[in-house]
């Protein structure tokens, strides 16, 4: 275990950080050395193992010919082996604009280098084709292709894959195909819980699925294989009497289903941890397949070094120590209710890794949702028998429409955990170590002292959740900036629940958890200051169970891909065209358009909407990202005096007109910014300004969400050192 463990390390460090960490623990394992010398040679060998090993794996990957096409954008023609399915990207905001869907998948030349293919059109080809590629090579950030090429003609077809690959592929489709006939989201569901496909998945299912925490469900991991060993085990109990058979008979069948799922890295990785599994079930002593475990680590990682920084990896090994270490005691727990071993084990199975995957999910992504164990639990019930009948409808398709239909209802069971849980809270952990440790504590205390901690938790959460949510956004918030990353977001207060809402940055499901937190649920007015992605992406965000009353929009429909998508979007909502010199009044609210004029601006930022809003006392300018030529010409109009808070265009870009803050002479500017943007967002030559004006400034890259209150209170979500919040 020590040994594939210190091989981990060592690839990983080298990985992510840089080969002079590894040289720290080298010393580290040296000083070891004078104390126990047998551990210490085995931690040095194994990180210095592992360290080559990636080392190496990179150099090959950076030093060749397709690396270097990628360096100059060349063109490339030639013939290449798909080696993952094709898939549709979802579409992105990168800056101010959104990336186009396309089909990805790897693929590796001649010579054998990998490469990321991106194709603008549909393709359909599975692992093992060959197929002849016409593109242009780009570089990637990806660490396990060389570079990615991106298609100028359609990929054409030179051989077909083995038998073998063609014979899973038609299984697959045809498994599809009968998860189609059935129907409904339950439906569409079962080909991801048991074979790791999700085309059929809407977008809103998978997003409902990551929030719950039950995503991990469609993807193919060790719990699949291990509930599938677990029924080929049980069968051949009833027709072998050796062990030794057993065993063989229950392999045979894994290999089938590592054909019917893609013999992909991470099936891969699921098959060796599932083979860890069978090692211990053979030897009897659970125990004593740790080493194995650890064995399996060390082989893994010689074979793909990239493994060592793959979060699935170590999603995978968490779920089959967990299932090694857990499965025991929880099963015992089990069999409290249920009476039945067999029934009780299989159970048991989805909790246990569960239970050792949350640390590492923490890590990740430093989301944990309130619900996510409970909703695992309820879920656990139900994928064991799903995974089953449909393992069994796969390789026996005359019996398929029969299962599927009564396995159905099990899967509709998830589709409503996910959909009922979806807007539970979550809480908000520091990703990385520190969040992890904070899991791994909380699940000691509950293993420890059991109910006690358990009770103690129960009581600490809700008092979290009311003293955390009381400073942000306050209860007479008048004025809040969300938090979007890179772009902007602003709500105006209406009052009873109502807001007048001013661009809604590039995610939806980050708008929609701030328009949440502020309790809107109905907006009389949405103000699209221009199309570009980073102030008009989030609109579905917006708009999801809200009431919008209209919408106001640009003249300038540029960019035209963006500008359709919002009118698809808004449907029969009014859309409204303004200009500078109108005027309105929403209740306690006064506005005033200050621009764009009669025609349209020189550019799509010098377009947007310009707006002087009084609202309760606070006055405020919001103007989208005009720069110098708009700005001036607002100047020139003479309609602008003082007010109390300035959303400084641009995100605090360079391109700044001083007389235009001279004129507005704010108390306070918000700068609505993204953490670590490309673009040196705000500019230093911008902050200067404001400073040497005296203005207080407020971003939030730094300081989070921002609210403002009718006596000039100002509340932000800035974190405390401990990184929690709840939300």
């Amino acid at each position: 275990m020590i040994i594939g463990c210190a091989l981990w390390i060592g690839s990983a460090i080298t990985g992510l950080l840089d080969l002079k960490w590894t040289l720290l623990l080298l010393v580290v394992a040296s000083i070891i050395f004078w104390i126990k010398q047998t551990l210490a040679l085995v931690l040095i060998g194994g990180l210095l193992v592992g360290s080559l090993n990636m080392g190496i794996r990179e150099l090959s990957l950076a030093h060749n010919e397709v690396a270097r096409g990628a360096e100059n954008q060349s063109l490339f023609q030639g013939s290449a082996e798909v080696k993952s399915d094709p898939h549709w990207t979802t579409s992105r905001v990168i800056g101010n604009q959104r990336l186009p869907q396309a089909i990805s998948f790897t693929a590796s030349t001649a010579s054998h280098i990998p490469i990321r293919v991106i194709s603008k059109s549909a393709v359909d080809f599975i692992p093992g084709d060959q197929i002849f590629l016409v593109g242009r090579w780009g570089v990637t950030k990806e660490r396990k292709v060389a570079a990615s090429l991106f298609l100028t003609r359609a990929p054409v077809l030179i051989h077909h894959a083995n038998m073998v690959f063609h014979s899973a592929a038609a299984i697959r489709k045809k498994f599809r195909q009968q998860a189609i006939d059935i129907g409904g989201a339950g439906g569409a569901l079962i080909p991801g819980l048991v074979i790791g496909d999700t085309s059929l998945e809407s977008q809103k299912f998978a997003l409902d699925m990551r929030r719950v925490g039950l995503s991990h469900l469609t993807a193919v991991s060790g719990a699949n294989f291990a509930i599938i060993a677990a029924l080929m085990l049980w069968v051949a109990r009833w027709i072998f009497t050796s062990v030794a058979l057993r065993l063989i008979f229950t392999s045979t069948f894994l290999l089938y289903f590592i054909l019917l799922v893609r013999p992909s890295p991470s099936v891969l990785r699921a098959s060796v941890m599932t083979a860890v599994l069978l090692i211990a079930t053979w030897r009897g002593n659970r125990a004593s397949s740790l080493p194995a475990l650890g064995l399996a680590i060390g082989f893994l990682i010689l074979i793909d070094p990239f493994q060592s920084i793959d979060a699935g990896f170590a999603l995978s090994v968490a779920a089959t120590a967990g299932i090694l270490v857990l499965l025991p005691p929880i099963t015992r727990f089990l069999m409290r209710f249920l009476f039945f071993p067999s029934i009780a084990e299989l159970i048991a199975i989805p909790i246990s890794a569960t239970i050792l995957c949350t640390p590492i999910i923490i890590a990740i992504s430093g989301n944990f949702s309130l619900v996510t164990i409970p909703a695992n639990l309820l879920a656990g019930i139900v994928v064991t028998p799903i995974t089953i009948g449909g393992f069994v409808a796969a390789i026996i398709p005359p019996l398929a429409h029969p299962i599927l239909i009564l396995i159905k209802p099990l899967a509709q069971w998830i589709v409503l955990i996910a959909d009922t849980f979806s807007s539970a809270p979550s809480l908000q952990l520091p990703m990385g170590l520190f969040g992890a440790v904070l899991v791994i504590f909380a699940i000691f205390l509950i293993y420890r002292f059991k109910w006690r901690a358990a009770i103690s938790l129960v009581l600490i959460i809700p008092i979290s959740i009311w003293v955390e949510s009381a400073p942000w956004p306050g209860a007479q918030w008048v004025i809040a900036n969300c938090d979007v990353g890179q772009g902007d977001g602003m709500a105006i207060n209406l009052g009873n629940h109502r807001a007048l809402v001013i661009d809604s940055g590039p995610d939806p499901l980050v708008m929609d958890k701030c328009l949440g937190r502020l309790g809107v649920t109905s907006i009389p007015l949405f103000v699209i200051t221009h199309f570009h992605a980073d102030h008009a992406g989030g609109a579905s965000g917006v708009l999801k169970n809200r009431q919008v009353g209209q919408v106001w929009i640009s003249n300038n429909p540029a960019p035209t891909s963006e500008s359709a998508f919002i009118h698809r979007l808004v449907g029969s909502i009014p859309e409204v065209v303004v200009h500078s010199g109108e005027r309105f009044s929403l209740g306690l609210v006064s506005i005033e358009v200050l621009w764009p004029g009669s025609t349209i601006g020189s550019s799509i930022n010098n377009s947007s909407i310009a707006l002087l809003i009084t609202v309760r006392g606070l006055t405020i300018f919001a103007a989208g990202d005009i720069e110098p030529p708009a700005q001036s010409a607002i100047v020139a109009s003479g309609k602008i005096s003082h007010v109390d808070i300035l959303k400084v265009a641009h995100h605090g870009s360079r391109y700044q007109d001083f007389a235009l803050l001279d004129a507005l002479s704010p108390k306070l500017a918000i700068i609505s910014v993204g953490a670590g943007n490309t673009y040196g967002h705000p500019a230093l030559i911008t902050l200067q300004g404001l400073e040497r004006r005296g203005v207080k400034i407020l971003r939030t890259d730094r300081d989070g969400a921002i609210s403002i209150d009718s006596s000039f209170k100002i509340r932000t979500q800035r974190k405390k050192w401990w990184m929690i919040s709840w939300g």
